[in-house]
């Protein structure tokens, strides 16, 4: 059959002329328009790479590259004097070394930032920027695999590329690491920010910010030593023993300076926590000489200060204010039920404004009394809501602070941190940080595609020319921004950022007075009313937190009142105590001061159940919630109950049906205390006397006595245990084993007594029955 010419797949030759035409003409506009665009690659001085991304690398990440390029120091503010300086590390990630490639620090001293998303475009490796100006360039040695290689470059001030900036304001550097094919190994992008000093355009009025740093920690734990001291001495002995020390250090009679000195040492103790029960890890004392470095160079930076951590800082730091006791965070706690707070030991009283002006008042009488005007609530751990803003008004703070931002859209430009806001309780003003400059002087990167942010001098490099940028877009607008630094800053990025700040003409480094006597910002009160659904729900560990502060409060609360021995007890046991008391007080050389101790025991109870509340306070710190505290609170009340505790008992071997066992109690807390002694056995053979109740004198052991029944022979295991006036078990129980040799009670024992018996019947018929001899 003839195939029909219209059949598909057949082509006559015209058709396939005509298309092989047309993809000709097709690849030679390709090819026109690909020499157009590397000539105007050519003409920018672009280098190779610069528009198209390597192959198989991800933007703003490692993924694809065989190195990495980390930022270790820059200079992010350059004057026409200052020059340049980068230090970088480059590290193979290879698992080849790394031979012949070439470090380069490229710009674009032309080019001038038109967006904030422009320069996050950057930041992240999505905007190809052409760098032409090649700041300078490093040969790098081999690097093997897994290992670092430290570049160094320095720019002088009349090099070519930063004499060519004719604008001030943020600059983009892109370091990249090239090898022998030029083909690229590892590239990041940062900034350079260029002041308008030696320019020839004029500046503009600066614009004023406040910086903001928080003094608190949440490196809190208990002295062990003086822990113990708390748990087994009282008042009278803590002061007679100091008052012996004193002595000691000033001779073996007291004199004036004796007492001075003991006078030294009760002022002292009153600016600690609770009687440096509570104290600052090793970790936090280290980290106060670098913070009194830090304000001593730095004085503009304001500090709003935690009147508890003040206590145990050695000198009178100056501060602009104070935020509430231990950084607790009011705005997790509003809109919870008070009640579980109060439960865990957490007052309102606890946290208040007047609380911690009057500690600050008490340990730093020589700086004068804080107003209440000056203490500012910080945030917490959520955004601020009109129910935690009441709660602070409340607990008196007429100021409040969010440090990490409360803009009122993405979009918005950069505004003055502040506003004010109604509520029930009266007027707040809101302090609102801004939130990439915060963001950037916490340590946190704006993107984590942004690769030269992930060290902190890439970190300050972005923050210094994202303020220029700030200025530069609202110039002549009155503004007054606010940031905060976190609670636990790392002091050193403090230090970088306030340096570049006070050689930044385009900034102002303002005050808190100065921003609380700014013209409010108008959409400020609105975002906080869109914030007030804010979720109430408490976090899980937040939760576990209070649950174990409350148990622990609760086993306080009940050795005072359960186990605790009752002064007018009627218990016969009671009144033979204060003998056997004293005899012990002799032998243990402490009688003077027994005698004169406090035969209430209100005192000492309420001296722990503070060392307790103020743990419980720094657990619930806005920081983040601790465990670490709660434990060590639980480790207070558990000290409470194992200070009576059973001195173990050896083993004990009974021969006959009935026996006695002795158990001694010790106890090592100051005041008498009552217990239940509980002995049960593993058998019903072998049985003991339930209980025996007992009062045992302070810092003195008692004997309690079991009578022990045995039926059988056997072993059997007894668990000694305590009880309380309640009836509830408190303490360690221990163990005790019990060994029975009764023999004649089995049947091995009626086997003999049958044999015996019948032997002597046997014995009486033989007496009897026997042949007597003739002369008997």
């Amino acid at each position: 059959m003839t195939e029909s010419p219209l059949r598909p797949g057949r082509r006559t030759p015209q058709s396939t002329r005509a298309r092989q035409e047309s993809a000709a003409r097709a690849t030679s506009w390709i090819t026109i328009l690909g020499t157009l665009l590397l000539t105007l690659a050519l003409i920018l001085g672009a280098t190779p790479g610069t528009f198209l991304p390597s192959a198989m690398a991800v933007p703003g990440d490692d993924h694809g590259h065989q190195a990495q390029i980390s930022l270790k120091s820059a200079t992010p503010v350059v004057t026409d004097k200052s020059g340049y300086t980068l230090k970088a590390t480059v590290t193979n990630l290879e698992s080849q070394e790394l031979r012949d490639s070439t470090f380069t620090v490229g710009t674009n001293a032309l080019y001038s930032f038109s967006s904030r998303t422009d320069m996050q475009s950057w930041s992240e490796g999505k905007t190809r920027i052409p760098t032409p100006d090649n700041l300078d360039s490093r040969d790098l040695d081999s690097v093997k695999p897994g290992q670092s290689a430290e570049v160094t470059v320095t720019v002088p001030a009349d090099a070519g590329g930063l004499r060519k900036m004719v604008t001030w304001g943020p600059k983009p550097v892109r370091l990249s690491l090239t090898g022998k094919d030029n083909r690229i190994l590892a590239e990041t992008w940062t900034f350079l920010t260029r002041t308008w000093d030696g320019l020839p355009n004029s500046g503009t009025p600066a614009m004023s910010m406040t910086m903001v740093l928080p003094l608190t920690t949440s490196e809190w734990t208990v002295e062990d030593k003086n822990m113990q001291a708390l748990m087994t001495q009282t008042d009278e002995a803590v002061a007679e023993d100091a008052k012996k020390e004193a002595d000691r250090g000033n001779g073996s009679s007291p004199s004036p300076s004796a007492t001075r000195t003991q006078d030294q040492q009760d002022q002292s103790s009153t600016r600690t926590n609770e009687g440096k029960v509570i104290t600052l890890s090793r970790q936090a004392t280290k980290t106060q000489e670098a913070q009194r470095q830090l304000l001593n160079r730095h004085p503009t930076l304001q500090v709003l200060a935690d009147p508890t951590y003040l206590t145990a800082i050695d000198g009178n730091p100056k501060i602009n204010g104070l935020i509430q006791p231990a950084d607790f965070d009011i705005s997790t706690y509003a809109g919870q039920d008070a009640g579980r707070y109060l439960k865990a030991g957490i007052s309102p009283d606890s946290w208040s404004a007047k609380t911690g002006a009057d500690l600050y008042a008490r340990t730093h009488p020589d700086q004068g009394k804080v107003a209440t005007d000056h203490a500012y609530a910080w945030q917490g751990r959520q955004e601020w809501s009109v129910e935690s803003v009441t709660e602070a008004r409340k607990a008196g703070y007429t100021h409040v602070v969010a440090p990490r931002g409360f803009e009122a859209g993405a979009g918005a430009s950069a505004h003055t941190g502040k506003f004010t806001v109604d509520t029930q309780a009266g007027q707040v003003t809101v302090l609102t940080a801004q939130r990439e400059l915060s963001n950037l002087a916490q340590g946190n990167p704006t993107s984590t595609k942004a690769s030269g942010e992930r060290t902190q001098a890439g970190q300050v490099a972005r923050f210094m020319a994202q303020s220029a940028f700030y200025q530069m877009e609202q110039p002549y607008d009155q503004r007054d921004l606010m940031v905060c630094f976190e609670t636990s800053q790392n002091s050193h990025q403090v230090d970088q950022i306030m340096a570049g700040l006070e050689h930044a003409p385009w900034i102002s480094l303002g005050s808190l007075e100065t921003l609380d006597k700014a013209d409010d910002y108008s959409l400020g009160a609105s975002r906080l009313q869109e914030n007030r659904e804010s979720s109430k729900k408490l976090d899980s560990d937040i939760a576990g937190t209070l649950d174990s502060l409350t148990n622990s409060r609760n086993d306080i609360t009940r050795f005072s009142k359960a186990i605790l021995a009752d002064p007018s007890s009627s218990h016969p046991t009671a009144s033979a105590t204060t003998g056997k008391s004293d005899s012990q007080a002799l032998a243990r050389q402490d009688a003077d001061t027994t005698a004169r101790q406090s035969k209430d025991p209100a005192n000492w109870l309420e001296r722990i159940t503070k060392a307790h509340d103020c743990l419980a306070l720094h657990a619930m710190a806005g920081i983040r919630s601790a465990p670490g505290l709660a434990d060590q609170a639980r480790a207070i009340s558990n000290q409470l109950l194992d200070g009576i505790s059973i001195t173990p008992s050896e083993s004990l071997t009974v021969v006959s049906e009935t026996a006695s066992m002795p158990v001694t109690i010790s106890n090592s807390h100051p005041y008498p205390v009552y217990a239940r002694v509980s002995a049960k056995t593993d058998s019903m053979e072998i049985v003991t006397s339930r209980t025996a109740d007992t009062i045992i004198p302070a810092r003195s052991e008692a004997q309690v006595t079991f009578k022990v029944r045995v039926a059988t022979a056997g072993q059997a295991n007894v668990d000694i245990s305590l009880i309380d006036r309640d009836g509830k078990p408190f303490g360690q129980t221990r163990q005790a084993h019990i060994t029975s040799n009764l023999r004649l009670s089995d049947m091995s024992g009626l086997i003999i007594v049958v044999i015996a018996v019948l032997l002597g019947l046997c014995g009486l018929w033989r007496q009897f029955h026997r042949k007597k001899d003739a002369d008997e």
